[in-house]
């Protein structure tokens, strides 16, 4: 086998290991919602509970989201109708929608992390800590040349529609 067949089975094997994170079956960790809901409700947890403890934008979360906002619009719609946050209009400039989570969105979050965090922590009671550790650092490694390679990819596209 060659050096670019050998590149090619690693290539399909990593991303075959990546994509079976997908599988886990999160979700029904999670009560009455998606994945997508709970990373909505985590952002704005996260969001809201900045130095400042302000309130985000629906403008602010879609781009922290790296999402459309009519996407954003629709699963906030969803989260308000089950009471999992609150939004409101900025009244000096009614372009913006704030969201915040109620308190059944706050104990919500505090609940799935809990879960999660103990399902973290048992898998990694049966691993090396150096283990851990040593994945971690070649993760954000192969995470850090991903980006800059797709943020190339994406300029000489960019600059391509250009011409």
């Amino acid at each position: 086998m060659g050096k670019e067949e050998k590149m090619e089975a690693i290539y399909r094997q990593f991303f075959t290991t990546m994509s079976q994170f997908h599988k886990l079956r999160i979700s029904e960790l999670l009560p009455d919602m998606t994945k997508g809901d709970f990373m909505t409700l985590m952002e704005i947890s996260h969001l809201n509970c900045g130095e400042e403890k302000k309130k985000v934008t629906t403008s602010v979360l879609a781009e922290k989201m790296q999402a459309k906002p009519s996407a954003i619009s629709r699963t906030l719609k969803g989260l308000e109708e089950k009471g999992l946050i609150e939004r409101s209009v900025n009244r000096a400039d009614r372009r913006n929608t704030y969201v915040e989570l109620t308190e059944q969105g706050k104990q919500i979050i505090k609940d799935c992390k809990s879960d999660l965090d103990e399902v973290t922590l048992a898998v990694f009671a049966k691993m090396e800590p150096e283990d851990i550790l040593r994945l971690i650092g070649y993760l954000d490694e192969i995470y850090l040349i991903a980006k800059e390679e797709i943020e190339l990819r994406i300029k000489k596209k960019r600059k391509e529609k250009g011409r």
